[in-house]
């Protein structure tokens, strides 16, 4: 069984900073008279499920123009549950460092907040990811490709200054891309693979991005 784990953008997607800059119009229409169906897009690249390359917080790290198309296929997923609460900078102790397969290559944790996705909380109040986690898990799991979690950026909003560094942390050298506002509300096992598509775009430091899972 396939199932997306990545949102569809639409002009009600949240986005960080409660900003909204999305835009779909519809620009011809055949009951209008016209010959065809055609929309116009416009939306910052960090905008729904999204990735994060090096070049986001990185000058001259990696952007989207340098994986090859086998980076994004994921045989080795795993899932931390975690229950996380407003403004929380998420962690690990070592009991929970030791359920992670060393072989693996996506992370992936469900911190329950993507409940909150339609209000106000989710972006204002979003938690985020401590930086002293980025060497935890860099110095244990040298597979580990990519971070997915449901909230709308690792950059608590009310917590902005380490958010930054916990960016930098994670996308510097050996750098572990980051995957926000992934839709996890269905998950409840490991998927056996993922397949992760960015935005085919070149050079770009981030890009929405449509995750198929394998359950």
């Amino acid at each position: 069984m396939y199932k997306y784990l990545s949102y569809p953008l639409s002009s009600e997607t949240p986005l960080y900073g409660g900003a909204s800059d999305i835009k779909i119009d519809q620009i011809r229409q055949i009951e209008r008279g016209d010959t065809s169906n055609n929309s116009f897009l416009s939306f910052p690249n960090h905008a729904g499920t999204h990735i994060d390359f090096p070049n986001h917080f990185i000058q001259n790290g990696k952007n989207s123009s340098d994986y090859p198309a086998e980076f994004w296929l994921f045989h080795y997923v795993y899932t931390i549950f975690k229950e996380c609460k407003s403004n929380e900078l998420i962690d690990f102790m070592d009991s929970e460092l030791n359920t992670i397969p060393e072989n693996i290559e996506f992370l992936i944790i469900n911190t329950g907040f993507g409940k909150y996705r339609n209000e106000k909380v989710y972006w204002y109040n979003n938690p985020g990811l401590h930086p002293n986690l980025a060497s935890k898990l860099k110095g244990r799991f040298k597979s580990l490709r990519i971070i997915g979690l449901d909230i709308i950026s690792i950059t608590s909003f009310q917590n902005r200054e380490l958010g930054r560094l916990a960016h930098k942390e994670f996308l510097s050298e050996p750098s572990i891309l980051l995957i926000e506002d992934m839709n996890l509300s269905e998950l409840k096992k490991n998927p056996n693979q993922l397949i992760c598509l960015p935005l085919h775009v070149e050079t770009l430091d981030g890009a929405p991005i449509t995750i198929i899972a394998d359950l």
